[in-house]
């Protein structure tokens, strides 16, 4: 089973707690000049300041409220007491610090106000309107002498989730600089992980690489959303009902294109087939909430998207664990291993579901919030973006891998297939060959043995045709041999200058060979390869060159080594191609007259080059030469 490295565990871990500690530091509370904390329900959203405050009131433990999704109106008093300041004086002003920034609208209603002005904010009010800006929604409001009661008013579809805080104008400043700074190393790990995916995207078109680019391109979507750059960045270009709404689309196709990321991967790993196609249907949610919010049902639309969450993770979830790739592979049943372990995988999709409980559960209004829990859900985008680099790289690691190992098959069947047509070509040729240049010698023995009283010239000619036929059947014979690499030197020792007198006294025209030789030549060397060299030579000089004209040999002796050269005029079968004379089965165009194989001139360089000697042919002046350099002594 191929694993991811060794390191890459390690390295998961350690960013899991670089995104605890970021998370924390964005957690960090400063200096809270609230001393109580109450809320009140409004059901029908329609009760004024007046009727709450004659309304039961529920304490506040935390600065964080939280009552799930409701449709209902929600009050909250902060009791402020200046007196707990260390620096605030009665000029002083602080800031009322409203997290997350996407909630709707909060209205502020302050004693201290002048006429009873009513502030609001919130993300159906343009952020250039806000008196302090930053990520976050704020009120102004003085510090004052005394103690009193602020009232905030929140209406939200989204989850009323909600932390509220005031502290002094310069304890916000720098807290919110710490928010800005950690927030933009976020986006950028963000934007460095879809660079990746791009870049390994353009190098290997990969449908899955592809879907995760897209994924990532939501999931800054997402981050900027949530944190409130969105808000900023639209400010003066869409009303606060518009972004309101596309801040909603944006959400749930963000799901939407996670949920269909994450079945497409899943489905490499053979997850049972049930819970993969009860998990895809869950993008049908998408269009529902469209619809949803095309009828003015927008609450419902947001209710359903949050409810999918849950079910969705859980069967990513139980997918991991059917999956059975890994079974599969081990049985033979596929050819190719999973790319990851299947306890990374699950481990993946295991702790991205313990993530986003704690994020869903509080926002949900099922578990108490804590100042993590408003963090928590950021871990979740670039926690799994860090978990698929690692995925996506062992898969595209693993399908660079095929493509090579595919590449060098098919250079093997095409190298196979080569051949198979080479063989094809040779036997082909060979057909070729022997056809034709047996079938003038055999019409010259039929010819002979239909005679009833051959003439002395018939029968010359048949002893010819039967040496030109015994010829060509030899050198086949040695050809194949070499082939089969059968051929290998024997040594033994003799007189070369004996050997070629053999060889003249069995030509038919002998007369025409002028020798130019020492009376004696020792050689240690192999005698069957030399003479069937010294043969081929020989033989085809007189063949094919002009007739009746002399054949010139020369044989000079040195110290370790012969040079041995056959000359002869051009004859009727012309120049033969110098860059293919030694090709097998070649012929000049002018040979095909006489009786030929095209492999004496092969052989013959092929048994040169056995011996370690060498053969080279050049023409000029009308003489054709061959000279040949032999060692004494072959090795």
């Amino acid at each position: 089973m191929l694993v991811v490295p060794h390191n890459s565990p390690m390295n998961l871990r350690q960013t899991f707690c670089a995104l605890i500690l970021l998370a924390c530091s964005l957690a960090v509370q400063a200096h809270d000049f609230v001393t109580e904390r109450a809320s009140v329900e409004d059901p029908t959203g329609s009760m004024t300041l007046d009727e709450v405050q004659q309304m039961p009131q529920s304490p506040l433990y935390s600065p964080i409220f939280t009552h799930g999704f409701s449709q209902s109106t929600f009050w909250f008093r902060l009791h402020i007491t200046p007196e707990v300041s260390e620096v605030a004086t009665s000029n002083d002003k602080l800031v009322i610090r409203i997290r997350p920034p996407f909630q709707d609208q909060i209205w502020l209603y302050d004693p201290l106000a002048p006429q009873d002005q009513v502030k609001t904010t919130g993300d159906y009010f343009d952020w250039m309107n806000d008196e302090y800006r930053s990520l976050n929604l704020n009120f102004v409001v003085p510090a004052g002498n005394q103690p009193r009661d602020i009232w905030l008013r929140l209406q939200t579809k989204q989850s009323t989730m909600t932390s509220i805080e005031v502290m002094s104008e310069s304890m916000a400043r720098a807290v919110d600089r710490q928010q800005e700074l950690l927030t933009m190393l976020y986006l950028a790990a963000l934007v460095i992980c879809m660079g990746w995916g791009i870049l390994a995207w353009i190098n290997q078109r990969d449908r899955l690489v592809a879907l995760y680019v897209c994924r990532e391109a939501f999931s800054i979507l997402y981050a900027l959303i949530i944190l409130g750059y969105f808000r900023i960045f639209t400010s003066g270009w869409l009303t606060g009902e518009q972004l309101d709404i596309f801040s909603n689309v944006a959400i749930w196709v963000f799901v939407a294109v996670v949920i269909w990321f994450d079945s497409y991967l899943l489905a490499e790993f053979k997850p049972n087939r049930f819970l993969l196609q009860l998990f895809k249907s869950l993008i049908w949610a998408l269009p529902l909430e469209l619809c949803g919010l095309l009828l003015g049902k927008l609450y419902l639309s947001v209710l359903l998207n949050a409810m999918i969450l849950l079910p969705a993770l859980l069967l990513a979830f139980f997918c991991a664990l059917s999956t059975q790739a890994w079974k599969e592979s081990a049985s033979n049943l596929t050819p190719q291993k999973p790319v990851v372990s299947k306890l990374f995988l699950v481990f993946m999709y295991g702790s991205i579901l313990v993530i986003v409980l704690l994020n869903r559960l509080p926002s949900m209004g099922i578990m108490a919030a804590h100042e993590i829990s408003l963090y928590i859900n950021l871990i979740y985008p670039i926690l799994s973006s860090f978990y698929l680099i690692v995925l996506v790289q062992a898969r595209l690691y693993r399908r660079v891998q095929l493509q090579q190992e595919s590449q060098r098959k098919l250079a093997l069947a095409e190298l196979a297939a080569e051949k198979e047509r080479a063989q094809r070509v040779e036997q082909s040729n060979f057909l070729k060959m022997f056809a034709h240049e047996m079938k003038t010698p055999l019409s010259v023995v039929r010819m002979a043995v239909g005679a009833d009283n051959p003439t002395p010239r018939v029968n010359d000619m048949a002893d010819r045709a039967v040496q030109d036929m015994n010829g060509i059947i030899e050198r086949l014979l040695e050809v194949e041999k070499l082939h089969d690499k059968q051929l290998s030197v024997q040594h033994s020792r003799f007189d070369l200058i004996e050997m070629l007198n053999n060889i003249q006294a069995v030509q038919l025209s002998k007369h025409r060979m002028q020798l130019d030789i020492p009376h004696e030549l020792m050689m240690e060397s192999d005698a069957r390869f030399i003479q069937i060299i010294l043969s081929n030579l020989i033989e085809n000089a007189l063949k094919y060159g002009a007739s009746n004209a002399p054949i010139e040999i020369n044989i000079r002796e040195r110290d370790a080594s012969v040079d041995i050269s056959v000359r002869n005029m051009i004859g009727s079968a012309g120049v033969p191609d110098a860059a293919h004379i030694f090709d097998k089965y070649y012929r000049a165009p002018g040979a095909y007259e006489r009786t030929g194989s095209g492999l004496g001139l092969y052989l013959t360089k092929a048994l040169v080059d056995l011996l370690g000697g060498s053969i080279r042919y050049e023409e000029a002046e009308g003489i054709i030469c061959f000279e040949l350099w032999l060692l004494k002594h072959a090795k």
